[in-house]
Parts: C-alpha cells; sequence; structure tokens
C-alpha cells in the first residue's frame, strides 16, 4: 500500500467506528437496497407536526447535538429500532448494537462530534433533514472544527425510532480533503475535474 493509502486509512481511523475500513460501493448500495426492501412494512408515515413526528426529531437531534461516549450508549437503543440500518457514505452498519459500537468508537477519537438539523420535510414514510455537522479531531484539518452540510433520509417505526439512517454527504471535502497529505491529492483531482468542466462548457 502506498502513503496515500495508509494517510486514507488513518484518517478513517479517526472517524471510522471500530476502525472498520469504508465498505466498496457496490456492497454498500447493496446493503442500503436490503434495508429498504426490509424495513418497508416496519415503516409509518409521520404525519408533519403530530407529536410523534416531534418525539422523533427530538430524540435524533438530541441524540447527535453533542455526542459522548456516555450519551450514545444510553440512547442508541430508544433512538434506533431493532433491525435499524445505518450508511453514513462510507460504510453500513445492521442493528443499534452496531450502530452504537461505531458512534462511541467514532467519538473516542474525536475531540467534538456536533449535528445540527436545519430543515426537513417528508416524502412517502421517508423524511429528509439537511444538517450542519462540526467535526474535531487530533490530525484532521490541523485539528481545527471542520463543518460540511448534508443530508440524511430517515424511516421511522410505529414508536418514532430509526428505521433507516442514509445520509448523503460530500466525504470529499468533508473528510478526505482535511487529512494531511491525502488532502492535497483531493484538492488537485477536484481541481482538475472543476478545470475541465470549465473548458467543457467554454467549448
Amino acid at each position: 500500500m502506498d502513503m496515500r493509502g495508509w494517510l486514507l486509512l488513518a484518517g478513517l481511523g479517526l472517524l471510522s467506528g471500530c476502525g472498520t475500513p469504508p465498505t466498496p460501493l457496490p456492497a454498500l448500495n447493496a446493503s442500503y437496497e436490503r434495508a429498504l426492501a426490509r424495513t418497508a412494512p416496519l415503516a409509518v408515515t409521520l404525519v408533519p407536526g403530530s407529536d410523534l413526528e416531534r418525539r422523533a426529531f427530538d430524540n435524533v437531534q438530541r441524540y447527535f447535538a453533542g455526542m459522548t461516549t456516555a450519551t450514545v450508549r444510553e440512547q442508541t437503543a430508544t433512538v434506533y429500532a431493532p433491525g435499524s440500518y445505518l450508511n453514513d457514505t462510507l460504510v453500513g452498519i445492521d442493528g443499534p448494537g452496531s450502530i452504537e459500537a461505531y458512534f462511541a468508537h467514532t467519538i473516542e477519537r474525536s475531540r467534538l462530534l456536533k449535528v445540527e438539523f436545519l430543515e426537513r420535510a417528508p416524502v412517502g414514510t421517508d423524511w429528509y433533514a439537511r444538517w450542519r455537522m462540526t467535526v474535531a479531531a487530533d490530525g484532521l484539518n490541523g485539528g481545527q472544527p471542520v463543518v460540511t452540510y448534508g443530508v440524511t433520509q430517515f424511516r421511522f417505526d410505529a414508536q418514532g425510532r430509526v428505521l433507516i439512517h442514509k445520509d448523503f454527504w460530500d466525504a470529499g471535502s468533508g473528510l478526505y480533503e482535511q487529512l494531511p497529505g491525502l488532502g492535497r491529492v483531493v484538492g488537485w483531482v477536484r481541481a482538475a475535474v472543476e478545470a475541465s468542466a470549465r473548458s467543457g462548457s467554454e467549448q
């Protein structure tokens, strides 16, 4: 493995639970599709403004607002349903026990991990929430906080617990570009793609 590969694994070790390397994209997509099918019979439509909708999102926001190892261990089983699925664009994880271990390990390697939900909208039984995430960890962006934005698809059960948590997030700018060495490589690739797009539009 070359130096870029080691840097990537080091960075993911900072933020990925249990030191798990990224799931290859075909396997990640397949796990997501299986979770969609598996949870469909359990999903309920949360009526906007209902008590259940407010309670479900209050629980999710409280969980991510100021994560610590203790709060993750205390709250995961009440926020995530049995058989729940998490896909953060890096890995796909099944079950609240594994989700708890993943987040607990992530928190242990971060000095700050906070997600603020900015707005949300329903589509059928699913909800899509736009968020702002702030992360600070040694070895990431020189230890300074990194702020990124993304969207999460949530699917809930009749108790307001999360069945599916699927992030749509730019890991390139949110993680890879903040790593020493690898960040320059990702920045160079991004600049080359943008330059190619500009030259193509000028023709």
